[in-house]
C-alpha cells in the first residue's frame, strides 16, 4: 500500500503542506469510557455507560457481522513483471530477454452475485495473471473488466454465480466515531480463503492524502480514516460499518517509522465514487476533468482586505494554451468559488474539477488585485501525459521531489558536473524521505542496484512497486526507503 508540491486534479500544493499522520488508539480504554452498540436484525441502537456495558455480547455482535460478511471479501494475488530486459539470454534462434516476477497481495470485495469484485487499480495494474481466492477455500483466475487509476478502483471478473456481495451503505449516515471493520488479506495470510478482520471506528472524514500517487497520478482527496489496523495486501479490500454494510475501500496507510502502525485510509463509496464503479461495471472509460493550472492554498496575505477569509486557493502556474488560460486565469489569481461552490482548499479544488464532466462550462469566481472577476472556462479531459507540466520537470515520490540533473539544476543545487543520476530538489516533511534523512542536493545513482541516468529511468524502476527501495546516493552509499 502507499504514501511537497502535488499534481492532484487541476491543482498542486505545496512541499510544506503534506501531512503524514500518526495516530495512537487505546481501543479498549475507549471502550471503558463510552460504548455504542448497533442495529442487528432490526435492533434499535444503545448508547451503554461503562457499568452497563455486556462485553460478551459486544463481542458476539462483532463475531456475527463479520461471519455475515466474510463471503463478500476475497484475497488477490496478482503477478507482473518488473525491470523488463534485467537479463538478456542469446540462444542459437533468437534473443530472449527476462525481468522479475512480481506477486502483489490484495484483497477484493464481491459487488455483484455473477462475480464481480471491487478493488483498487494500483493492486492490479500492469497483472498478467490474477487468482481470486473466496472465503470457502475456492480459487479462480480472475480478468480484469476495467481500471481507473486517477479514482484507484478497478473491478474484476472471475467465472462463478451465486455469489455473495457485500451491501453497500447510506452514505448520507456515515459519520466520524461510528465502528468500522476492514476485512484483508495482509502479508498474504489470507490467500487461504481466511481473510483477516480488524476493527476501529471511523476516525476522520474527507482526508486529503497529497502527494499520495502523484507518479501514477492518482487522487485522494475525500478518503475515510479508521483506526481498524491495515497493512501491505489489505489494499482493495471492504472497510464495512457494524451492520456489514460497505463503507469504502481500503487503500492506503501511513506511517512515520517502519514499526510504526500507521493510520489506515480507504476511498469512500460516495454517490461520485458509485458512479465510477457503475462505469467501471460496464467496462465504459472513466474520464476526469482537467483545467490545466496549479494552485496552492490561500494565507492571510492573499486576502488583504479579508472579503474571503478562511478559504480559497492561489493560481500558482497555468498551462499555456489549456482551458484555464484560454479563460484568461492568471498566476497570482485568489480563486474563491468553482460552479457558486466556495473552494477551501487545492484538493477540494482539485476533486471538484475531477468530478466535472469533460466539456462542461463552469463559472469560476476570483480575485485580482482585489477586484472581483467571473470567468468561464470549458473543462477538458484528463490525461496523464497531458498533467507532466505541472511537474515542471520534477516528480514526487515517497516525498522525494526529483528532477533531472541539467546545467540549471546542477547549478541550483550545487552539484558539480561529475555527478550521475537525479537530483533531489525537495523533501516533504514527515514523509519516508524525511525519515530516511534526504535533504535536497542529494543525488541518487542508483536503485536497488540498477543505474539511473534520468528522472524517466527512475520513474520506470519503481512504478507499481510497493516494497522497501534501496536507493545509493552519491556520498553516502545504500539508503533504504520504505513506503
Amino acid at each position: 500500500m502507499r504514501p511537497s508540491r502535488v499534481s492532484q486534479g487541476s491543482v498542486s500544493a505545496r512541499p510544506g503542506g503534506v501531512a503524514f499522520w500518526v495516530c495512537a488508539v487505546a481501543f479498549f480504554a475507549a471502550l471503558g469510557l463510552f460504548v455504542q452498540t448497533v442495529a442487528w436484525a432490526g435492533s434499535d441502537n444503545r448508547a451503554l455507560s461503562a457499568e452497563g456495558v455486556d462485553l460478551g455480547a459486544l463481542e458476539r455482535a462483532f463475531e456475527r457481522v463479520i461471519a455475515d460478511v466474510s463471503p463478500a471479501v476475497v484475497g488477490i494475488r496478482a503477478a507482473r513483471t518488473e525491470g523488463a530486459g534485467l537479463l538478456t539470454v542469446v540462444p542459437e534462434d533468437g534473443v530472449v530477454t527476462f525481468g522479475r516476477l512480481v506477486f502483489v497481495n490484495g484483497t477484493g470485495t464481491i459487488i455483484r452475485a455473477d462475480g464481480a469484485i471491487l478493488t483498487n487499480e494500483h493492486v492490479v495494474r500492469g497483472a498478467t495473471d490474477i487468482t481470486v481466492t473466496l472465503a470457502d477455500g475456492r480459487t479462480y483466475a480472475a480478468d480484469l473488466v476495467n481500471g481507473d487509476a486517477r479514482s484507484d478502483l478497478a473491478v474484476l471478473h472471475i467465472d462463478a454465480d451465486g455469489l455473495q456481495p457485500a451491501r453497500m451503505c447510506d452514505w448520507s449516515r456515515v459519520a466520524r466515531g461510528q465502528w468500522s471493520i476492514a476485512l484483508g488479506n495482509p502479508f498474504g495470510l489470507g490467500n487461504d480463503g481466511r481473510l483477516c478482520a480488524s476493527i476501529g471506528v471511523i476516525a476522520n472524514l474527507g482526508r486529503a492524502l497529497p502527494g499520495l500517487g502523484e507518479v501514477d497520478d492518482r487522487l485522494y482527496a475525500d478518503m475515510i480514516q479508521t483506526t481498524a489496523a491495515v497493512y501491505p495486501g489489505s489494499s482493495g479490500g471492504p472497510l464495512f460499518n457494524a451492520r456489514g454494510e460497505l463503507l469504502g475501500v481500503v487503500t492506503a496507510v501511513h506511517a512515520r517509522a517502519i514499526d510504526d502502525e500507521g493510520v489506515g485510509f480507504a476511498i469512500p463509496m460516495t454517490s461520485a465514487k458509485r458512479r465510477i464503479v457503475a462505469q467501471l461495471l460496464d467496462g465504459e472509460p472513466v474520464t476526469h476533468g482537467y483545467l490545466g493550472l496549479t494552485v496552492v492554498a490561500a494565507s492571510p496575505a492573499d486576502q488583504p482586505d479579508l472579503a474571503w477569509p478562511g478559504g480559497g486557493v492561489v493560481v500558482e502556474s497555468v498551462e499555456p494554451d489549456g482551458p484555464a488560460a484560454l479563460a484568461g486565469i492568471q498566476p497570482g489569481d485568489f480563486l474563491t468559488r468553482y460552479q457558486a461552490q466556495p473552494v477551501t482548499g487545492p484538493m477540494m479544488l482539485a476533486e471538484l474539477v475531477s468530478h466535472t464532466p469533460v466539456g462542461t462550462q463552469v463559472e469560476i469566481e476570483l480575485r485580482r488585485g482585489g477586484t472581483p472577476h467571473l470567468v468561464l472556462a470549458q473543462v477538458e479531459r484528463r490525461t496523464t501525459d497531458r498533467v507532466e507540466w505541472m511537474r515542471a520537470g520534477a516528480a514526487l515520490w515517497r516525498g522525494l521531489r526529483l528532477a533531472d540533473l541539467t546545467p540549471e539544476t546542477r547549478a541550483r543545487m550545487h552539484v558539480d558536473t561529475a555527478a550521475t543520476g537525479v537530483v533531489v530538489i525537495g523533501v516533504a516533511p514527515g514523509s519516508p524521505a524525511e525519515q530516511a534523512e534526504f535533504a535536497p542536493g542529494d543525488v541518487i545513482e542508483r536503485v536497488n542496484g540498477e543505474d539511473v541516468d534520468t528522472l524517466a529511468t527512475f520513474l520506470k524502476l519503481v512504478r507499481g512497486r510497493r516494497g522497501d527501495e534501496r536507493l545509493a546516493v552519491r556520498g553516502r552509499g545504500e539508503v533504504l526507503v520504505s513506503p
